[in-house]
């Protein structure tokens, strides 16, 4: 784990949620109302979700569209997202409690709950599993975060070309701590790799291995020169 990516994507879900709440029914003071959430709540909030979209499916399908003057409808994409976060993060906290032989915050908030993940990293970083998981989750919830409010992930084009498969398809993923090759017929020598699966994933380097893949590119540059 990266302590500063970890942080920095764990921070941008926390300082997400003011504006996810805003979004939730823009025009309507509706707040959406952060707590420690039981089985049957979790389950109660998908249901929600899930009857507020067909219900808004059959009315687009019959031609019924809402009111000018009624109350604005709740915007699905962010109540999805603020549902995510506040499960996964509630998750995450207690499994990071349980590791780290501590007792899950009570009633908490959403972002106490980040705060004090964010107070333990350096204790999380010690154990690369925890860790590994940590950082994935983070990642995962600050993406839900930023979709959701319209963010887009930056992506930088390298100006390198892939060591598989010798295009110029190389992409960094900052966000994600990744570089990866867009190239779809992009294989590695690697039959093991998830580059060759049945259902391909994209051939990727994570942020670990990038001192590598930085040196393998400025050896192919030398000598390209």
């Amino acid at each position: 784990m990266t302590i500063d990516h970890t942080y920095q994507a764990l921070a941008t879900v926390r300082d997400a949620l003011p504006a996810l709440e805003d979004a939730l029914a823009p025009g309507t003071p509706r707040r959406w109302s952060q707590r420690d959430l039981t089985p049957d709540q979790r389950g109660q909030m998908d249901a929600l979700a899930r009857l507020e979209r067909d219900a808004k499916e059959g009315n687009l399908a019959q031609g019924i569209k809402a009111l000018g003057t009624g109350r604005a409808p709740l915007d699905l994409a962010v109540l999805d997202a603020l549902a995510v976060i506040t499960v996964g993060v509630a998750e995450l906290e207690a499994a990071v409690a349980d590791r780290l032989g501590l007792t899950p915050l009570h009633r908490a908030s959403t972002a106490a709950r980040i705060t004090r993940i964010i107070g333990l990293l350096d204790r999380i970083a010690v154990q690369d599993d925890l860790a590994g998981h940590v950082e994935a989750e983070a990642v995962r919830l600050a993406r839900s975060a930023r979709r959701a409010l319209g963010d887009t992930e930056p992506v930088h084009q390298l100006d390198a070309r892939c060591p598989v498969c010798d295009s110029r398809s190389l992409r960094a993923f900052p966000e994600r701590g990744l570089v990866m090759c867009v190239n779809a017929s992009c294989q590695c020598t690697d039959v093991e790799c998830l580059c060759h699966h049945p259902r391909p994933r994209r051939h990727w380097w994570p942020a670990n291995e990038w001192p590598l893949l930085a040196r393998v590119l400025r050896d192919d540059l030398g000598e390209a020169s």
